[in-house]
């Protein structure tokens, strides 16, 4: 694989709560076409997402309710959250494949305010940028000025945005100098006539209803977006697909029929910027497979605008982190212990592939590498990588010294703020760490390392620096050379963590048949079993999950 897909959705969701299935608007594979493959990233930014003060207080301690309903879709799709971010109404969430995750480096988020001259974050820019297989890619959401006469400070938006967005990376300091920048969002540009000749709203609808094989040609020429495109005040860096849907802005609310309030225009729009050239005996690219709106939803005056993208990258990656397969499922030993329900605010809205505290996998591979033939030229391209050796032995709760190692590639850089993050095995989240250590507190001291040699460490970890309940985990290495960088080096198989007072009870039936006629002892009677507090072969976990989602308040 040479190629990554990304799926793109910008939508201004007016404030309003998601009160409509969002299973349409990711795209996925349906019962007639169930072989369509999943994207590997999807990003998605939205606009006027309810921030009144009385939200962003509990959205500062609860996950607001666009977020949990893409968590609960896209997690149970096997994708986690690379990055989130968020300014005011203006939230841009980066969800990728798990295989994906160890090649992820130098994640940063940024944002620009707009607002009353800059004061206010209810017009501006939110942004992630990271590397990933040799390649820089910067995804920017924004929602700029409203009103049609104020095209002047959309301008001023723009360069105002490129001006002050900064990364702490010496190579792309700029959003422009990516290899891949994606740009989307409200970006709130008009049709503008000119004067006297100006259509009224219902003459402009009447025209999109005579439009034929959606060519909006006639009306796009007096798009201000393109114009200024053109005339190189605004985005002239960007290019966008060819527009063959109808304008997205604007409807009255419940409806697909346009609010002759506004004159219909493209306020909401997807544009990219590739630097093909980057790199020798490779040319980068981004293909487009579709730009398109998504008319079905009416919970806004605007409609959601999707597209995806197929981009070229320097390194193939041949193979994931396993999932669990029949064998292993076969072998499930679970713990009858409660949940801790602190674990994860928002853990009931993910299923993934590996069930915490219920699955124990025999076997799971961490991603394997396969450079091409012409990656030696690359003089500046490095792979760093962390390989956290099998963990074998059981992680008992209040052991004083559990020891693990990890081998770290000859190109990596300890830094004084690297730290190892200890995860739910099915994490859905780079933010959701249970417990974390930095590397300097627990790495035992070391022979000096061998120039262009990887290096094994011996991981010491204390009383007090493990998690609380029994399960499955998993420890991330995170690279972090300053507080606003941070890249994923390395994760580790699942290992299990225990309780020595726990009782394993074994799924298996061919155990319980042995154990129920060993000798000297006798069939538990179950003809007073209470089904309501017999909890012997329940996944404990998987039914906590659903008890919250049951319970949980939208």
């Amino acid at each position: 694989m040479d190629t990554l897909r990304f799926y793109f959705v910008t939508w201004n969701v007016a404030t309003k709560s998601p009160g409509q299935d969002l299973n349409l608007l990711l795209d996925f594979p349906s019962q007639f076409n169930k072989n369509k493959p999943l994207p590997d990233f999807y990003v998605i930014g939205l606009q006027e997402v309810k921030s009144q003060p009385q939200n962003m207080i509990m959205d500062s301690l609860f996950t607001d309710q666009w977020t949990q309903m893409f968590n609960k879709i896209l997690c149970r799709q096997g994708f986690v959250v690379a990055k989130s971010y968020r300014l005011q109404g203006i939230l841009l969430l980066v969800y990728t494949q798990m295989k994906h995750l160890p090649h992820l480096r130098d994640i940063v988020a940024q944002y620009t305010k707009t607002g009353l001259g800059g004061l206010w974050g209810n017009k501006g820019a939110v942004s992630v940028r990271f590397n990933i297989y040799g390649c820089s890619v910067c995804l920017v959401n924004c929602h700029l000025t409203a009103h049609e006469h104020l095209l002047a400070d959309r301008i001023n938006d723009y360069n105002t945005i490129l001006k002050e967005h900064a990364y702490l990376i010496s190579e792309t300091s700029n959003i422009l100098y990516h290899d891949y920048v994606f740009w989307l969002g409200d970006l709130n540009f008009r049709t503008d006539h000119p004067a006297g000749s100006s259509p009224t709203s219902e003459e402009i609808v009447a025209a999109l209803k005579k439009v034929e094989k959606d060519k909006y040609a006639a009306l796009l020429k007096h798009d201000q977006l393109l114009a200024v495109m053109e005339s190189g005040e605004a985005f002239s860096e960007f290019t966008e697909p060819e527009i063959r849907f109808p304008p997205t802005y604007k409807f009255l609310m419940g409806s697909d029929d346009y609010d002759l309030k506004r004159k219909p225009s493209w306020t909401d729009r997807i544009l990219y910027k590739v630097v093909a050239n980057n790199y020798e005996n490779i040319t980068l690219r981004a293909d487009l497979v579709s730009y398109n709106h998504i008319p079905h939803y009416t919970v806004s005056d605007h409609k959601p605008v999707v597209a995806q993208f197929n981009i070229k990258i320097r390194q193939k990656q041949a193979s994931a982190l396993a999932t669990p397969t029949k064998a292993a499922r076969s072998q499930i030993r679970m713990r009858s212990a409660i949940v801790d329900p602190e674990v994860s605010q928002e853990s009931e809205f993910c299923v993934g592939p590996i069930a915490a505290c219920a699955e124990l996998l025999e076997h799971v591979e961490t991603p394997a590498v396969v450079q091409d033939s012409d990656e030696a030229a690359f003089a500046n391209f490095t792979v760093k990588t962390v390989d956290f050796a099998p963990i074998v032995r059981i992680w008992y709760i209040g052991d004083a010294d559990f020891r693990t190692q990890c081998t770290l590639s000859p190109d990596v850089e300890i830094n004084p703020n690297d730290w190892i993050g200890i995860y739910d095995a099915n994490f859905h989240s780079l933010d959701d760490y249970i417990a974390y250590e930095y590397l300097a507190k627990v790495s035992l001291s070391q022979t000096p390392p061998v120039p262009g040699q990887p290096r094994t460490i011996t991981l010491s970890f204390p009383v007090g620096s493990g998690v609380r309940t029994p399960g499955f985990y998993r420890f991330i290495y995170f690279s972090q050379p300053n507080t606003e960088v941070r890249s994923v080096l390395g994760i580790s198989e699942p290992f299990e963590v225990s309780s020595r007072e726990d009782r394993l009870v074994s799924l298996d039936p061919c155990v319980e048949a042995s154990c129920s006629t060993s000798p000297g002892r006798s069939k538990p009677s179950t003809a007073t079993t209470d089904i309501f507090t017999d909890f012997t072969g329940l996944d404990v976990a998987k039914l906590s999950r659903h008890f919250s989602n049951d319970l949980s308040i939208d």
